[in-house]
């Protein structure tokens, strides 16, 4: 084998050599950095989280509390997830002590505290309805009035389940609330309660499963004026 053959090889096998120990040193240093960054068993642990749109906009934030994550003082108190429109404002909360955002956009207090899903209204981030659990031991799920903030129709389920009920309100022009209802008790009652709104209250309800059952009829003013089923029982009654 001539000289010139021989250094053709070595320098064949030197190439071998360079290639071997570029690719050995791609793979250590890609696995460094893989380890730094992989979480340990698979689980991240933060205090927040932000997602921005592609204006830098806060969109979503993820905090416990979500202070940790946001210095927005609606959700200051909040645990949970929440979503953002472009402006700001409230579209859907996730979590515990989610916001109330009332209709001039302040925050108001809950009755209690809660944990569930509120859904804002994507006109003014004023809060439109969800439904929560809370700590006294009731569960609602609501939905408000769109133009004026008046619950419109509710589903209860009482502490200690003393009763469940389904609440039709008037309407945000009307004093009255509860204008259509039906109603079950733990002592083994049921009502049906169907009453007018405005100037007009006058309504029938009616009962079962707690003593005799009684359709009861109310004037214009919300005066009881007879029972249709006691008058039913004379001669020649409807009943």
């Amino acid at each position: 084998m001539s000289e010139v053959q021989q250094l053709q090889r070595q320098v064949a096998e030197l190439r071998r050599t360079v290639r071997l120990v570029t690719t050995l040193a791609v793979l250590v240093t890609g696995g460094f950095v893989v380890s730094a960054f992989a979480p340990q068993d698979s689980v991240i642990r933060a205090r927040g989280l932000i997602i921005t749109d592609e204006a830098g906009r806060d969109r979503v934030v993820l905090g416990a509390p979500m202070a940790a994550a946001t210095k927005d003082t609606k959700l200051a108190e909040a645990i949970g997830i929440a979503v953002l429109d472009s402006l700001g404002r409230m579209s859907v909360a996730l979590g515990t002590q989610n916001p109330l955002v009332l209709e001039d956009g302040s925050t108001g207090t809950r009755i209690a505290a809660s944990a569930g899903l509120t859904i804002y209204d994507p006109r003014d981030g004023k809060e439109r309805g969800g439904m929560g659990a809370f700590e006294d031991g009731r569960a609602n799920m609501c939905l408000d009035y769109g133009e004026r903030q008046k619950e419109a129709v509710c589903l209860s389920v009482a502490p200690a389940d003393q009763y469940a009920a389904v609440l039709l309100n008037g309407t945000p022009g009307e004093p009255q609330s509860d204008r259509v209802v039906m109603y079950v008790g733990a002592d083994g009652s049921g009502s049906i309660k169907v009453f007018g709104g405005g100037e007009n209250n006058g309504g029938v309800m009616m009962r079962a499963g707690n003593g005799a059952p009684k359709i009861l009829v109310f004037d214009t003013t919300g005066t009881p004026i007879g029972d249709l089923v006691q008058a039913g029982r004379g001669p020649g009654g409807a009943f």
